[in-house]
């Protein structure tokens, strides 16, 4: 029987596709993938009301792995990307072609890094901490400076190629939801350096980052609930 115009753009593809419908489980990597952008996002809010001195318009969410109560947001950042990785892993033959799954992936170890290659003192946090960046910068605050753009632009490229995937499987919904987020999460997380100085402008990259990574739930969420691969390669 013909497939009617109103079904889904979706496809079963095989035993393995979890079923909303039928009972079955969904799988524990979309599960993963779908609660580390949330774990992510409401630990540092959440951390960034709490941590003294802490102010989300001048200090990135990295600044939060720094202090005696660092260590929180070091386990976030592991955990988070650790699901996430394991997320992109599980996103493998489900219809997003190779590089998605590949570049979430990238963007989880990048994140897990984060939590060992640590960002120097900066912009007057911890307290006592001078404004601005130091003069001398530390080898794992080097790579840490390196560590968020490879992360950031993996999510905002897996979010463009997602986005060609939905538009070619008609989910147009989604691939203007997707296209959105890929471009205002990138300019977001990128204003900070946008004229030179950082300082103070922070505020924008929380922005951002809420955004991507509320996508990336939104993907996982969305396969969950379908129980289906897109049925387009």
């Amino acid at each position: 029987m013909d497939r009617p115009s109103y079904a889904p753009d979706l496809a079963v593809r095989g035993e393995n596709a979890p079923s909303a419908t039928s009972g079955e489980w969904p799988s524990g990597a979309l599960i993963a993938g779908a609660v580390a952008g949330p774990v992510l996002v409401i630990s540092s809010f959440v951390q960034g009301l709490m941590r003294e001195g802490f102010d989300f318009a001048t200090d990135p969410p990295s600044a939060l792995a720094m202090g005696s109560a660092g260590l929180v947001q070091q386990a976030t950042f592991v955990v988070s990307g650790l699901l996430l990785a394991f997320g992109g892993w599980g996103l493998r033959g489900r219809g997003f072609g190779r590089w998605v799954p590949r570049l979430l992936v990238v963007l989880g170890v990048s994140l897990a890094s984060a939590s060992v290659l640590r960002m120097d003192p900066a912009f007057g946090f911890p307290p006592g901490t001078p404004p601005g960046i130091g003069a001398n910068v530390s080898w794992h605050a080097a790579i840490h400076g390196v560590l968020f753009p490879i992360g950031f632009l993996a999510l905002v490229g897996a979010a463009v190629l997602a986005a060609r995937h939905y538009a070619k499987a008609g989910r147009a919904a989604m691939c203007w939801v997707t296209y959105l987020a890929a471009g205002s999460s990138l300019i977001l997380s990128l204003w900070p350096n946008l004229g030179g100085v950082p300082d103070g402008r922070f505020g924008p990259m929380w922005v951002g980052i809420t955004i991507g990574y509320a996508w990336t739930a939104l993907l996982f969420a969305d396969l969950i609930r379908s129980g289906r691969t897109t049925d387009v390669r």
